[in-house]
């Protein structure tokens, strides 16, 4: 969503507030004298949480001991890229052997103010409170907490399901943290936005919040895993893809494309053989192809094929 002159965007006149939304916002201003903006888009309910009061801050890092089962990084993710568009993924990336492990940090950390940690989890508890019955017409939730006087933002949007699922332990609340798009921003268009005019309010669509979150679990997986890829990273990102694509169950796409910036080498996969790729892929019982595998490379502007 996520120069010369630029000009301040003028604020559009506010929607009529469902009664969904004036539920929200009385919780947030009775229980917890929060005064918050909510906007629906079709299925995807808006929060905007505006304050004056610092958002982030720096701490100490507490030295801890080195962990024996923490593998080493062997490659670095230079840039990773996901779209989607005519139902099918795209995907480029550029990764290299890692030159140098970094050996120690700086003992300090960017963290959440004791501010911030508590209106992070009240909007959460009102969000559990108001939008957690199943016949909510919502299907994605979008927060912004936003430090108008400093101009700094911190966005979260997650599909609601993945919420009822955490709130039931039906998926461990580590999972569902994953599954959270996170965004800090900072703009002078924020400060002093007291209604969120900034926002460019839209619907959230299901391809586009998968193809974000991939590329986050990518981005986690070779930047702050405790296992990084060790041989094979092309293998580990079709396997994130397909993983992130199984657990929402989604297949209204035909192909995935992925392109090696650096190498050149460009492959196509269908849904059905993304089964074969993922650490929760169907057991091998359940993979019985009934023909061969296939793999479409492009490499140095050859076609070859590779068969399994």
């Amino acid at each position: 969503m996520l120069g010369a002159c630029t000009s301040k965007k003028i604020a559009l006149p506010r929607p009529p507030p469902t009664n969904l939304q004036k539920k929200f916002e009385l919780k947030c201003r009775k229980d917890y004298n929060l005064n918050v903006i909510t906007r629906m888009v079709g299925k995807t309910f808006w929060i905007y949480a505006p304050t004056d009061k610092p958002l982030f801050d720096f701490a100490a890092e507490t030295p801890s001991p080195p962990d024996p089962l923490k593998k080493t990084a062997k490659y670095d993710l230079l840039y990773i890229n996901g779209s989607y568009k005519d139902s099918t993924f795209y995907f480029e990336y550029d990764v290299i052997p890692k030159i140098k492990s970094d050996l120690s940090n700086e003992g300090i950390r960017n963290e959440g103010t004791d501010y911030f940690n508590k209106l992070y989890n009240n909007l959460f508890t009102a969000v559990t409170e108001t939008l957690l019955d199943p016949k909510t017409p919502v299907s994605f939730v979008v927060m912004a907490i936003t430090d108008i006087k400093k101009g700094i933002e911190a966005r979260y949007t997650f599909y609601l399901e993945d919420y009822r699922m955490a709130s039931v332990e039906g998926i461990p609340y580590d999972e569902f943290s994953k599954r959270v798009l996170q965004e800090s921003k900072g703009s002078t268009d924020y400060i002093g936005d007291e209604i969120g005019q900034h926002l460019e309010y839209n619907d959230i669509y299901m391809p586009d919040f998968l193809t974000k979150q991939m590329v986050n679990r990518i981005r986690f997986k070779f930047t702050q895993s405790d296992f990084p890829p060790q041989e094979n990273y092309e293998e580990t990102i079709i396997g994130i893809i397909a993983d992130t694509d199984r657990y929402y169950h989604f297949k209204d796409f035909k192909e995935l494309h992925t392109d090696d910036i650096r190498t050149k080498k460009k492959m196509i996969f269908t849904p059905k053989q993304l089964d074969f790729f993922g650490e929760d892929k169907p057991k091998d019982t359940d993979l019985k192809p009934k023909g061969k595998l296939i793999h479409i490379i492009f490499e140095n502007g050859k076609t070859t094929f590779k068969e399994q």
